[in-house]
């Protein structure tokens, strides 16, 4: 396979990048890992990008291997997403936060059914879907805080940007097509969700079995 152009090096994740909700998101990464596997799982990340999750994850007794093919972010494995070069059932839990939408559409389920062969558990993805909205987290005491959020999508063409081919919402890429190449992988929809207070991505856990 020819080799990917770089999108996004590793100057990127900078101050104006790493915003409050993308902080968030991060957490929210790390958290739904948390809930499908156990203190220390192998967790393989694709694309970790500035190494939060990354963090967060190690932090909290989790054995993770990065994968990336820049080699600017110093992944573990340098490697494509289509073609991961580890066993399968390697990993208990396989995660693509913000990486599917750099490749065409053509190659999504490609890469899915990749991370799912080298995962014996679970397959977790955050694709972009940028809504426009309201978003609040209403403090109570005594109780967790309740989260709200209203929103629309940009229901506009995608154009390609240089770096996104798609993003989940916009014509052509709805939640239904999503799920059906999900489905179509073998992978089945454990849960879905977007991160109050975050109006910008989308969340896929998904198990293997």
């Amino acid at each position: 396979m020819e080799k990917r152009a770089v999108q996004v090096d590793s100057t990127w994740y900078g101050r104006d990048y790493l915003s409050l909700q993308r902080i968030l998101t991060h957490w929210h990464q790390a958290n739904e890992i948390a809930e499908v596997t156990r203190p220390g799982a192998r967790i393989l990340e694709v694309g970790p990008g500035a190494g939060h999750t990354t963090w967060l994850l190690r932090s909290w007794g989790l054995e993770v291997t990065t994968l990336d093919f820049d080699e600017s972010v110093r992944p573990d494995i340098t490697a494509d997403v289509t073609s991961i070069p580890v066993d399968s059932k390697s990993y208990d839990c396989v995660l693509a936060a913000e990486v599917l939408e750099h490749l065409p559409f053509e190659e999504f389920g490609t890469a899915l059914t990749e991370m799912k062969r080298v995962s014996s558990g679970h397959v977790i993805i955050t694709l972009p879907a940028p809504f426009v909205g309201l978003s609040a987290l209403l403090n109570l005491p005594a109780i967790r805080p309740i989260k709200f959020s209203l929103g629309f999508p940009y229901c506009k063409p995608h154009k390609f940007d240089g770096q996104h081919y798609w993003d989940l919402g916009k014509w052509g890429f709805g939640r239904r097509r999503v799920r059906r190449a999900i489905r179509d992988c073998g992978l089945r929809i454990v849960k879905e969700f977007r991160p109050v207070p975050s109006l910008y991505c989308y969340f896929f856990v998904l198990s293997v079995a």
